[in-house]
């Protein structure tokens, strides 16, 4: 098997029965640059980013002997961004899914509105697994984190109950409480987590450009 870190041979022997070990393995770390992680993985040429978040779907993909794997790496900086701009993207589209969700309700076209919402609603794993791994990274407690006068914490509580309440009104099929809900509360708190985002990157890259001086 062939690894390349960066477009770079790497001349150790190397094997691996699934991406799971390549991922997950102690061994990958010591071919991983000090201070760097991995941004990208290419298999014979195609890209299977997907599988740095999906265990159960890393481990399923086996590798072989003549398989060819390609390592592009980052730094630290590079990952929180790159995370952070990515929970940003999702929440606009969220957003765009939320308008177009409680249009389609209020012009009478419910289950076609909430079926096309509940796609949207999936997307939200994603963005509490990028946050929780952007409080790990970067060892905070977002009971400490507070944006306008109130914890971040506080923030997921309350997305919690909101998303709470939307699948309340699916079940009693209340499609015109839902669209108020949506609109009403759903929307700003999106706004409210877009601004969140948006400060923490500021808050990370002043910190890191401080530290660069």
């Amino acid at each position: 098997m062939k690894l390349y870190i960066d477009g770079h041979l790497n001349d150790s022997v190397f094997s691996a029965g699934s991406m799971y070990d390549i991922l997950y393995g102690g061994s990958i770390k010591s071919f991983i640059p000090e201070g760097k992680v991995i941004k990208s993985i290419a298999i014979n040429g195609t890209q299977y980013d997907d599988l740095m978040l999906d265990a159960d779907k890393s481990k399923a993909f086996k590798l072989g002997d003549a398989d060819e794997i390609k390592i592009t790496t980052m730094n630290q900086l590079e990952l929180l961004n790159g995370s952070l701009n990515a929970a940003i993207k999702f929440l606009n589209e969220f957003k765009a899914g939320v308008v177009k969700t409680t249009d389609e309700i209020r012009w009478g076209n419910s289950n076609a509105g909430f079926k096309n919402f509940s796609a949207y609603l999936s997307g939200l794993t994603m963005f509490i697994q990028i946050m929780e791994k952007i409080s790990q990274f970067l060892k905070i407690d977002y009971n400490n984190l507070v944006y306008d006068g109130k914890s971040v914490q506080s923030y997921f509580n309350d997305l919690e109950k909101i998303l709470a309440s939307v699948l309340s009104t699916q079940v009693k099929q209340d499609y015109v409480l839902l669209a108020d809900i949506v609109e009403f509360e759903l929307k700003p708190n999106i706004d409210i987590w877009s601004n969140i985002l948006k400060d923490m990157k500021t808050k990370i890259n002043g910190v890191s450009n401080a530290e660069g001086k």
